[in-house]
Formats: C-alpha cells, sequence, structure tokens
C-alpha cells in the first residue's frame, strides 16, 4: 500500500489539478466538504470499475476524513486494479483547506456517528437495567463485545450500517 502525506499531496494537486481522486466517504460526508475534480464511491461500495472508470492508468489516490477508510477500500481493491493505488495520509482533514469546496450541506462524520450510536446504547443498556430488568445489561454487553471484535479484526458492523442509512445518503 502505497501513500502520500495531505501535504506532499496538496502541493501535487494544486501544481497538477487534474489527479485522479476517489474519496470513499459516505455521501453525505462528501456533500459537505470536497475536493473538486475528485470521485465519490463509499467505501462500502467500492469495486474496481469505479476505480478503472477514474482512471485507468496512473496513480488513483484514495481520500477518506483521517485515511482508515482509504486504507480498507486499498486493501479491499489490492490486486483487482492496475493502476496504482495511494492513501493520502490523515485524509480530507490534513489536505490544504485553500483546496476544499464547502457543500450546502453539514453532516457528522461516520466514526462520530459510531461513537455516539455506541455510547447511547450502552447508556440505554445501563438505564433499562437498573430500572426495567437486569436483562437490558445484556445490551451494553453486546455493545462492548462489539467494540471489541471492531478493534480485534478492524473491521465495524455498525460503522458499516451507519453507512447505509438515509442521512447518510446524498
Amino acid at each position: 500500500m502505497k501513500r502520500i502525506s495531505a501535504k506532499e499531496f496538496s502541493e501535487q494537486y494544486a501544481a497538477a489539478g487534474n489527479l485522479a481522486v476517489v474519496d470513499v466517504r459516505t455521501p453525505a460526508e462528501f456533500n459537505s466538504v470536497f475536493l473538486p475534480g475528485s470521485t465519490n464511491v463509499p467505501v462500502s461500495d467500492i469495486h474496481p470499475q469505479a476505480v478503472h472508470d477514474v482512471a485507468e492508468t496512473g496513480p488513483v489516490y484514495l481520500m477518506c476524513r483521517t485515511q482508515k477508510r482509504a486504507e480498507m477500500a486499498c486493501e479491499k481493491l489490492a490486486g483487482q486494479v492496475k493502476c496504482e493505488l495511494v492513501v493520502i495520509e490523515g485524509g480530507i482533514e490534513n489536505v490544504d483547506p485553500k483546496l476544499l469546496r464547502q457543500g450546502a450541506r453539514k453532516t457528522i462524520a461516520l466514526d462520530r456517528q459510531m461513537r455516539i450510536t455506541a455510547g447511547l446504547m450502552v447508556l440505554v443498556g445501563v438505564a433499562g437495567g437498573f430500572f426495567i430488568h437486569p436483562v437490558w445489561f445484556g445490551l451494553s454487553g453486546f455493545v462492548g463485545a462489539g467494540l471489541m471484535f471492531s478493534g480485534i479484526t478492524d473491521a465495524c458492523p455498525m460503522l458499516m450500517v451507519l453507512a447505509r442509512m438515509p442521512w447518510n445518503k446524498a
């Protein structure tokens, strides 16, 4: 997996202006702030043809908010595309802000949505366990087990479900 710093990418983009960039964030995140000329293909929907549609040869830069989803997309596409895939380290958060455009709609980043949802589920499980029935404590345990699974496997089913929610669509 090849990487490029957001600073170096920003310099190349400013100089060339026509780099092949695939933004793997959700459509809602993309619509809130984006790099002009980039193509939005959420990591959950990424496939080789989407990358070939952007560029058959030459490097294709993969970008997300911080770089984690770009790395996931790169791993998912490994060996399936002819072009070189390059992950932008630090993601759009570290790209030169002068290069970015603000969209009409603001959205909460997907990883923050996941933390809010997990926290709410734990809170409901604890409150339900104290005030309704002890079986509700199981919800908190289930969320804890899910977070452990996510940390161990580096895959997050909750994140993938949230990415498909209506508020995260264009």
